[in-house]
């Protein structure tokens, strides 16, 4: 049975970025997009057609990763090997938030090419999801330091991902874990989803399945469920 993604630019958010606002940040065809090897490992499909897998395996050197966004788990034809599948809840934030709960007043600064080692040393310590050194550029980055000891430390980041056409998602949401627990995520997610509504976007985001507490985070700042997503890692062979 093949793939039938839902209308609208959430239903297709990879697909609708690359073939809309993110257009410079990928590479496609009209049945085909991925994002550039060294800004995201993600990838769209209009449809789930031949044609758009033919495409899609041009677009993919050998080796290299396409993940994909669909309803369900993607059956890949030959040529691809299919690895993790992840269950990414999307949720939205519909309506901009006159207060956040439980967020303390924080120092927050954006992230810039000077501070992409620090970046990805706190991604790798707190896997948030993909995360490449050029994926920055897709995006406003902010983080909370900790300039209290001899070398400031990053403690906690989040930024701006997919741009599906009148929407902005928001990703890379992560803490050391010396740092958890102090509603620092929490600050961050609120001031990039107030800087979305301020700039006319909606604010969106897609979270584990299994991470009830960051469900209940997010719901708490107004995010309100509205599809489950299956994100398929394909292998280039």
């Amino acid at each position: 049975m093949s793939i039938v993604w839902e209308d609208g630019p959430l239903g297709n958010p990879m697909w609708t970025a690359l073939h809309g606002p993110q257009l410079a940040h990928g590479e496609g065809t009209p049945h085909a997009a991925r994002y550039r090897s060294e800004v995201a490992a993600f990838a769209g499909l209009r449809e789930d057609t031949p044609q758009a897998w033919a495409d899609l395996a041009d677009l993919t050197p050998s080796g290299e990763l396409a993940i994909l966004f669909a309803p369900e788990v993607i059956e890949a034809p030959a040529g691809w090997t299919r690895g993790f599948v992840g269950t990414p809840l999307q949720m939205v934030q519909a309506r901009p938030q006159a207060a956040v709960p439980g967020a303390p007043d924080l120092h927050t600064r954006e992230l810039t090419a000077a501070d992409v080692d620090a970046m990805l040393e706190l991604v790798a310590l707190t896997r948030p999801g993909p995360f490449l050194p050029r994926t920055p550029d897709l995006g406003l980055y902010l983080g909370v330091w900790d300039e209290s000891g001899a070398a400031p430390r990053l403690a906690a980041m989040a930024g701006q991902r997919a741009q599906p056409p009148g929407h902005r998602e928001i990703s890379a949401v992560c803490t050391h874990p010396d740092y958890r627990r102090r509603g620092l995520a929490r600050t961050l997610v609120a001031q990039l989803a107030a800087h979305s509504h301020a700039a006319g976007e909606v604010p969106f985001l897609h979270v584990n399945l299994e991470n009830g507490g960051a469900i209940a985070v997010y719901r708490d700042l107004g995010f309100e469920p509205v599809r489950q997503l299956r994100a398929t890692v394909l292998k280039r062979e």
